[in-house]
C-alpha cells in the first residue's frame, strides 16, 4: 500500500482531489488508519486512476466516469462510441467558426443589378426547419407539371420581423420560362451580400448588410431574399457553401 501523499505524486492528482474522488466513490483507499485517519492505496488503483485521467480527457463528467469504470465491455465501447461522435461534432463546428472567422472580412458586398426571374414558388407560414419540406412539395410539383428548373432555388421573408419558428415565408424554384411561374424575383436594385460558409452566422451576414444599406444612403423597398448559389447538395462540407442575400433597395431622398 501508498500513502496518499505517494498516490498523488505517482498520479499527478492533488491530494485534494482523491479526497474528492473519494467523497464521490470513484477512488475509495483500500485503508483508512482508525487513529491517524491516513489513508492508503493499493499500487493496483493506480492502474483506475489512468482510467479516469483518461475518461475525463475524453469528455466525460465524473459522473459518468464512475459509471464507465463499472460497465460491461459491450456498455463501454458504447459509450466511447457516442462520446467520439459528439467530439467529432464539435470539432466540425469549431472548423466552420474558424473558416467563418476568417472570411469575415472577405464576404462580397454592395449594390445589384439583377434582372427579373420567374420562379415557381409556396408561399405559407413556416419555421426554418419546414423549409425540407416544401421544397419537396415544390419540386414534386414542378414535375407533375413538366416545368423546367433553371438556377439556385431560394426563399423571400414577407414579415417585418423575422422569427426562426413561424414566418411568413415563400420558398422557390427559379423556372427557365414564364410559363408556369406564379412569381418572380429580382427586376429592380438590390443590396447584395454573397455568405459564405454555414447557414448557422447567415443571421450575422444579414445583420452586415442591413447596416450597408443603412450607411451608404438607401432604404429597403420590398421583402429580402436569399438565392442557394452552393449547397450541401453539390459538397457536404459547409465551408463551400454560398447563399445571396438581396435586399430590394432605393437610394434615400435628401
Amino acid at each position: 500500500m501508498i500513502t496518499i501523499g505517494k498516490m498523488s505524486q505517482a498520479c499527478q492528482l492533488s491530494v485534494k482531489t482523491l479526497r474528492w474522488y473519494d467523497q464521490m466513490g470513484l477512488l475509495k483507499p483500500v485503508h483508512i488508519d482508525e487513529k491517524t485517519g491516513f489513508r492508503y492505496y493499493s499500487l493496483d488503483q493506480i492502474d483506475r486512476v489512468i482510467l479516469i485521467k483518461r475518461y475525463k480527457r475524453f469528455g466525460f463528467s465524473l459522473e459518468e466516469i464512475t459509471g464507465l469504470l463499472e460497465a460491461d465491455e459491450d456498455r463501454l465501447r458504447v459509450s466511447l462510441s457516442r462520446k467520439k461522435a459528439e467530439l467529432e461534432a464539435q470539432i466540425l463546428e469549431l472548423q466552420q467558426i474558424s473558416a467563418e472567422m476568417g472570411k469575415c472580412l472577405k464576404k462580397e458586398m454592395g449594390r445589384n443589378e439583377m434582372s427579373e426571374m420567374p420562379v415557381f414558388g409556396l408561399r405559407q407560414q413556416m419555421a426554418v426547419k419546414d423549409f425540407g419540406t416544401a421544397f419537396g412539395k415544390l419540386f414534386e410539383q414542378v414535375t407533375k407539371d413538366h416545368l423546367q428548373p433553371a438556377g439556385p432555388t431560394g426563399a423571400r421573408y414577407y414579415d417585418e420581423e423575422f422569427d426562426h419558428d413561424d414566418s411568413d415565408v415563400e420558398v422557390f424554384i427559379p423556372l427557365a420560362t414564364k410559363e408556369g411561374a406564379n412569381a418572380s424575383v429580382g427586376g429592380m436594385t438590390c443590396a447584395k451580400l454573397t455568405h459564405k460558409g454555414g447557414y448557422s452566422a447567415l443571421d450575422e451576414s444579414y445583420a452586415r448588410l442591413v447596416k450597408w444599406i443603412e450607411e451608404n444612403g438607401y432604404r429597403t423597398t420590398g421583402a429580402p431574399y436569399e438565392l442557394y448559389v452552393k449547397t450541401g447538395y453539390e459538397n457536404p462540407n459547409p465551408e463551400t457553401w454560398e447563399t445571396d442575400i438581396y435586399f430590394p433597395v432605393t437610394k434615400k431622398q435628401g
